[in-house]
């Protein structure tokens, strides 16, 4: 028999040729597209360290004066903490929130929002996916199409609802309404606990291990970063909102909220773009700060399983 050794065989050897025209072209304009992706990021950073009074006159949308060089500070920044602030109405008293107490209660929010809206898909998908029932892939089932339904009008019902349960204005009523699967993760979380070998459980239950202690010591730790994943861009996404704090939440207004009040409040001092900048730019830090902790979780595909057998 003829043996082939690795690297002398012309079936093993790998060739590199120039690349093709169209990997060029995609390559360039895979640049370009980065490129301007980063051209706004770049020029709200400018703008919030820029000048406010000669801002103005440099980016004049009739008459730019573009040659005009702006002076460059943090005043911007010292600004918008110390202007940034929301008055509501508490139990009859007027209460107000400044920079620290809007990042507070968007911290508090946008964490126990996550929490729940992490636990309920995990458990839903590890039941469904674990557990080969009729009534498993029901719910599948269901997901799919409550998915695909617009759901039109269902903030009247709800608020309406926490209403008469006296929960309406608490933080609790945000755990209870975040508590649900009908979402895209609970379909990315089922095909990483289906990923995952059943070896794995049949083993601890030959040790004794329960379905509990399966989930959270066997199963769980193999998705961790899924599960991670899904609560970071959970967290991410509740942080940018501001709608649903403003209807449900009106004693704990969020950082969102104050963004959006400080750019349409009628004050001339906050109505300039660099004060602007400065308070998106300023409020945009702690996703910053989460992205570069938990960056590599973030980087792991969602989409791939743990294990594969």
């Amino acid at each position: 028999m003829k043996k082939i050794k690795l690297g002398t065989s012309k079936h093993f050897s790998v060739t590199k040729g120039k690349p093709s025209v169209t990997t060029v072209f995609l390559f360039v304009l895979l640049i370009i597209y980065t490129l301007v992706l980063f051209i706004p990021v770049i020029w709200s950073i400018y703008a919030s360290l820029a000048d406010s009074y000669t801002f103005g006159d440099v980016f004049d949308p009739q008459y730019p004066n573009l040659s005009k060089t702006l002076a460059l500070s943090f005043d911007n920044f010292k600004f918008a903490w110390e202007e940034l602030t929301i008055t509501v109405q508490v139990n009859g008293v007027r209460e107000t929130f400044d920079t620290i107490g809007l990042l507070g209660n968007s911290i508090l929010y946008s964490t126990i929002s996550a929490l729940s809206f992490t636990i309920c898909p995990v458990i839903v998908a590890y039941a469904t996916s674990r557990f080969k029932y009729g009534f498993s892939k029901i719910i599948y089932a269901f997901v799919v199409v409550a998915m695909s339904l617009p759901i039109v009008g269902n903030m009247a019902s709800e608020i309406q609802m926490l209403h008469n349960l006296g929960m309406f204005d608490t933080i609790i009523s945000m755990v209870i309404l975040r508590f649900n699967f009908l979402s895209i993760y609970f379909l990315i979380l089922h095909a990483q606990f289906s990923s995952i070998p059943n070896d794995y459980s049949e083993a601890a239950k030959v040790d004794g291990a329960s379905n509990l202690r399966i989930m959270l010591q066997v199963v769980i730790p193999q998705s961790l970063n899924t599960i991670v994943t899904v609560f970071i861009l959970s967290f991410i996404t509740y942080w940018n909102d501001y709608q649903i704090p403003l209807l449900y939440l009106p004693s704990y207004p969020t950082a969102a909220y104050g963004i959006h009040n400080f750019i349409y409040n009628p004050d001339s001092a906050m109505a300039t773009v660099p004060h602007q900048m400065a308070v998106a730019v300023l409020l945009t830090l702690p996703i910053v700060i989460v992205f570069i902790v938990f960056n590599k979780r973030l980087r792991v595909s969602v989409a791939m399983g743990g294990i594969k057998s």
